[in-house]
C-alpha cells in the first residue's frame, strides 16, 4: 500500500490492520508525519507486515526534500511490487512521478479514490486523476457518492474498473472497541472537530455565535483542529466568544472530547465523505451534518434523517438539536446499527473484490 504522504493514514492503518488480520501480508509505504505516529508504530507490530517510511510530508520536510523522499520511496515500491499481488495507491502525491514509476505495475496497481477530484476543482475532470485511473487494473471507492461523482465526472468507460470498499470505523487508538453511543438530550457544546479547511464550512460557527437561540440554551461554541489559513474567520470566531485549539490533539485529548456530553457539527459545503465522521461514529459521538456526498446518504440510511442541516443556517442546527431531543432512542439505535455494520472486517468480508488479487486485463 503506497500513501505518499500518510495523507489518509488513520484509514490506511484500518485497511492494513484487517487484511493482516485475515492472514494477508502486505507492506505499507508512507511518510513519518508530526501527528498519528502512534499509527506507524503499531502498523508495524501487525503480523506479517513491513513499514517503509521517509520524510515526505510537509509536516516532516521541506518540499524538495519531500520530492526527493517521495522518489526513493517510489523507487522501493516499484522494487518490491514485482512480488505483489497488488499495488494500492491510496493517495497521489507527485502524479508525474507515480503515473511513470508505477507504469511497469500497472497490471496488479489498484487506485483507491477518496475524491474524484481534488478539493477547489471545478465542476470538469481533473486530468492528474484520470491519467492514473487510466493506468490502474482496479479503482476502489470508499463511498457510492465518490463513485457516482466520479462516473459522472470523467465517464461510464470506468465502470468496468470499479469496486466499493464502504468507508468503515476510524477509532483515534488502534484497537479500541467502538463505544456505544448515549445521545445528550441537552448538549453542552457545538463542535466542529478535523482540520479546518475553505470547503468545511466552519463559517457556520460565526451565525451561531450570534444567534439569540444558541446563546438562549447556553450552549457554548468551540473549534478544534488544525487551520489551513482562514486568518480572518478565526479572528473574527475568537472574538465572538468562540473556542478555537488550533492544533491537533493527542489521542487521550480527543478521547476526553469525545466523551463530552456535546453534539459536533460537520457543516462541510462540499465532501465526499468524511473520515471525521467515522470517528465520531466508533467513539459513540453524535453529530449533525450537511447534505454533501456520504453525509447525508449515511444518514439517510440509518434513519437519521432529522440530523441533516435543511441549510447552512443557526435555526437549522437548533431544528435537528430539537429532533435529537424527541428521538434520542432512535439516533442511538441508529447510531449503533451503523457501528455493527461498518467494522472494516466485516467489509472486507462483505467486498472481498476490493483487495482480491489482480488479473490483468
Amino acid at each position: 500500500m503506497l500513501d505518499g504522504a500518510s495523507s489518509v493514514l488513520p484509514y490506511d492503518f484500518q485497511v492494513i490492520a484487517a487484511l493482516a488480520a485475515s492472514g494477508r501480508p502486505g507492506r505499507y509505504c508512507g511518510s513519518r508525519t508530526d501527528y498519528n505516529g502512534g499509527l506507524i508504530d503499531a502498523m508495524r507490530r501487525l503480523p506479517g507486515i513491513a513499514v517503509d517510511v521517509a520524510g515526505i510530508s510537509g509536516t516532516v520536510a521541506p518540499r524538495w526534500r519531500g520530492a526527493l523522499a517521495y522518489l526513493g520511496l517510489l523507487l522501493r515500491v516499484l522494487w518490491h511490487g514485482r512480488q505483489a499481488e497488488l499495488v494500492n495507491l491510496q493517495f497521489s502525491v507527485a502524479w508525474p512521478l507515480e503515473w511513470l514509476l508505477l507504469a511497469p505495475l500497472r497490471g496488479k496497481l489498484v487506485l483507491t479514490v477518496h475524491n474524484a477530484v481534488p478539493h477547489g476543482h471545478g465542476a470538469g475532470p481533473h486530468a492528474p486523476t484520470a491519467r492514473l485511473a487510466r493506468l490502474a487494473n482496479r479503482l476502489i471507492f470508499v463511498s457510492e457518492a465518490t463513485r457516482d461523482e466520479f462516473l459522472r465526472r470523467y465517464g461510464e468507460g470506468f465502470r468496468a474498473k470499479a469496486t466499493l470498499l464502504p468507508h468503515g470505523l476510524l477509532p483515534v487508538v488502534p484497537g479500541l472497541q467502538p463505544i456505544p453511543p448515549e445521545p445528550v438530550a441537552v448538549p453542552r457544546a457545538l463542535v466542529f472537530w478535523g482540520n479546518v479547511k475553505p470547503y468545511k464550512g466552519v463559517e457556520l460557527f460565526e451565525a451561531l455565535a450570534q444567534s439569540h437561540g444558541v446563546s438562549s440554551r447556553g450552549l457554548s461554541l468551540q473549534v478544534v483542529g488544525r487551520w489551513d489559513g482562514l486568518a480572518d474567520l478565526k479572528q473574527r470566531l475568537c472574538t465572538l466568544g468562540v473556542d478555537v485549539i488550533d492544533r491537533y490533539l493527542a489521542d487521550d485529548e480527543l478521547s476526553a472530547l469525545f466523551a463530552q456530553p456535546v453534539v459536533f457539527l460537520l457543516p462541510y459545503h462540499h465532501a465526499s465523505q468524511s473520515g471525521a465522521l467515522y470517528t465520531l461514529l466508533h467513539h459513540g459521538a453524535v453529530f449533525v451534518c450537511s447534505d454533501s456526498g456520504d453525509l447525508g446518504v449515511f444518514l439517510r440510511r440509518y434513519g437519521l434523517d432529522g440530523l441533516i442541516l435543511r441549510e447552512h443556517s443557526a435555526h437549522a442546527v437548533l431544528d435537528c438539536l430539537d429532533w435529537l431531543a424527541a428521538h434520542r432512542q432512535q439516533v442511538a439505535d441508529g447510531l449503533r446499527r451503523a457501528q455493527a455494520e461498518l467494522g472494516w472486517s466485516r467489509l472486507l468480508a462483505v467486498h472481498p473484490e476490493a483487495y482480491a488479487p489482480v488479473r490483468a486485463q
